[in-house]
């Protein structure tokens, strides 16, 4: 099935225009071969079947909704009817090779949602009937708020990097010790944003030198540099320390480092959350994800909003707070379950969840946490800033403004910067 739904995506989107690479051609025999036992007639039947819609919300990818497979005889079997086909962007900034193997694993685990093949350029998806992505209004519900946070911890407790190059490429190569990437990756955008001498065209030229680099850098190394020497000050090595980190030093999990409000999938009828598009995944700090997520609320990624955030949207200190404890009750319910049984199956699903009630050390551990999450909401600024940058040089800002949203994410920087500073 995996494989007939490749062949006639990738040639439905190519009869629309779309640009794959050349590799999906020897793909198109195993549709030769099904003519052959159709008396020639397979490809076009099954082509006529399908349709293909262009799926709106992605700034990095072009996303695709094919459906119809149901009514092709060959996938009459076949429990979908629709999938998505994402086709890749941001090229050079992510190792798709990487990014691809990370998300099977992930499907794996029971954590993002069904990897069904991929092409050169792009993947295939299982398509999520029933769900829609976050809208602004979703968050102020509070109920909705809370599952995030649940799954946001579903994530950080329950994938493993599996052993081999995935792990040595997320993790390091160092036995017992989980490296983190955000460093290495802020000063690489860093080096890459300063690199361009010219983008596409002379306004955005000038624009991007309006954004003053060179302090940014300064803001960047000065940040690296103060983070470094609080861990090498605080590195007690407290092995009993929970998965929120010890009271010094945040914690490092997989996380998804991109929870913007597209990323996040609610169900119409049950209000399930599914994550989703997990491309900037990696080894990191869980509060990065966490502040990652809060300034994500200001939006400003859409093609409507074309990089103009609402920082009034902002959560407020009561609803961090409340988000924290029940990320906290989550971790706790989830490794314990973990220490009680062998059968990931069992906890995976969150059939057999355990009752942890909010109590004074759940709220230690929150308020610990939120303080770690507060530091980092600086970081992610200067992060999806420099992005932005290198987003906008080798894109350019036609379909969307990346120097607009660059040049908002510095600005909340340094407010938030001021902010930090006075208390």
């Amino acid at each position: 099935h995996a494989a007939l739904v490749l062949v006639y995506s990738s040639l439905l989107l190519r009869s629309n225009g779309c640009q794959l690479d050349d590799e999906v051609e020897h793909k198109k025999k195993l549709v030769e071969f099904f003519d052959t036992k159709s008396g020639g007639t397979q490809e076009s039947s099954a082509m006529s079947q399908l349709s293909c819609t262009k799926v709106t919300g992605g700034i990095t990818n072009a996303l695709f909704r094919v459906s119809g497979f149901q009514s092709i005889t060959s996938l009459t079997a076949a429990d979908f009817d629709s999938v998505l086909v994402r086709i890749f962007g941001a090229e050079g900034m992510i190792d798709r090779d990487i990014e691809t193997s990370t998300y099977a694993a992930l499907c794996n685990a029971d954590i993002a949602y069904k990897y069904m093949g991929r092409f050169s350029n792009g993947r295939i998806e299982g398509w999520l009937d029933g769900y829609h992505p976050l809208q602004n209004q979703d968050l102020a519900d509070e109920a909705t708020s809370l599952e995030i946070a649940k799954e946001m911890a579903r994530l950080h407790c329950l994938f493993d990097v599996p052993e081999g190059e995935l792990r040595d490429h997320h993790c390091g190569k160092e036995l017992d010790v989980i490296s983190v990437g955000l460093w290495d990756q802020l000063s690489s955008w860093m080096e890459q944003a300063k690199g361009y001498s010219e983008f596409k065209t002379a306004k955005d030229t000038e624009r991007a030198r309006a954004l003053q680099l060179d302090k940014i850098e300064m803001e960047v190394q000065t940040i690296i540099q103060s983070f470094a020497a609080t861990e090498e000050e605080n590195d007690s090595g407290d092995s009993t320390a929970s998965i929120c980190g010890s009271s010094s030093k945040p914690n490092v999990v997989f996380c998804h480092n991109d929870l913007l409000l597209g990323n996040i999938m609610k169900n119409k009828t049950t209000g399930h959350i599914q994550l989703i598009d997990f491309e900037y995944g990696g080894s990191n700090y869980a509060a990065f994800d966490m502040a990652n997520h809060f300034n994500e609320y200001a939006g400003g990624t859409t093609t409507k909003e074309n990089g103009v955030p609402d920082y009034t949207r902002f959560p407020n200190a009561e609803r961090q707070t409340k988000f924290c404890v029940e990320y906290v009750k989550m971790t706790k319910r989830l490794e314990s379950m973990k220490s009680d049984i062998t059968d990931q199956a069992d906890y995976n699903g969150g059939q057999k969840e355990m009752v942890i009630e909010e109590d004074e050390g759940i709220m230690n551990e929150a308020i610990q946490l939120l303080s770690h999450v507060q530091k980092f909401i600086l970081v992610n600024h200067l992060y999806w800033g420099l992005w932005a940058v290198n987003q906008a040089a080798e894109e350019g800002c036609e379909e969307f403004d990346y120097l607009t949203y660059a040049s908002n994410r510095f600005n909340e920087y340094y407010v938030k910067k001021s902010e930090w500073e006075e208390k």
